[in-house]
């Protein structure tokens, strides 16, 4: 039950960071990215992919520091 409730809260995390990650994201290619289906393209190729890794990343980096300030 601790395994299934501490996996929970990990995803949760990374869903935060992800929305996080994606708001300021969204923020600056608004601000220098020119709207075309070619850079619409490289968000969906390369951008979201990078977003998911780097969430998960910091999702995982999270939960070693909060582990290690417990014990």
């Amino acid at each position: 039950m601790n395994n299934i409730f501490e996996k929970l809260i990990y995803y949760v995390f990374t869903i935060l960071f992800f929305i996080v990650l994606w708001k300021i994201t969204g923020e600056i290619w608004e601000a220098f990215v020119p709207y075309h289906y070619k850079t619409e393209l490289l968000a969906l190729v390369i951008v979201i992919p990078l977003l998911i890794v780097f969430s998960f990343i910091l999702s995982s980096l999270t939960f070693k520091v909060i582990k290690s300030s417990n014990s």
